[in-house]
């Protein structure tokens, strides 16, 4: 069996804030407006990453708060994660680790996106 990464379908309290957001920091590109099953979705593209945004459901529990079991954090790898750092943080990004070697050889920064997604950047040596 093969598998490959097709998308990442994250719900938003603010849809168009949640895109507007990852244009912003990202230089995403919004490639779809689409209906599903009820529910406004967009699609857009970070790079080689498409992630699908919708708008939370009213049934739908509120996102966690610090440390949680399922979905963590989305992580990108980056030529230079100090670079990178001062150029998200220029845009508003709310860094919550700032750029430390987290094992030997493995540089990272973490900071947090609209609806407690947490996201790394980091570079392997």
């Amino acid at each position: 069996m093969s598998f490959k990464l097709d998308h990442v379908h994250l719900r938003c309290q603010d849809l168009e804030a949640a895109v507007a957001y990852y244009q912003k920091m990202f230089d995403a590109e919004v490639v779809a407006r689409i209906e599903a099953r009820g529910m406004p979705l967009v699609r857009i593209r970070l790079g080689d990453l498409f992630l699908a945004l919708s708008p939370k459901r009213d049934d739908e529990p509120e996102p966690h708060s610090g440390l949680h079991w399922g979905t963590y954090e989305l992580g990108f790898v980056v030529e230079d994660v100090q670079k990178t750092y001062e150029e998200l943080k220029a845009k508003g990004a709310d860094f919550v680790i700032p750029p430390m070697e987290v094992r030997p050889g493995v540089q990272a920064a973490f900071f947090m996106a609209p609806d407690g997604v947490k996201i790394e950047i980091l570079h392997r040596d």
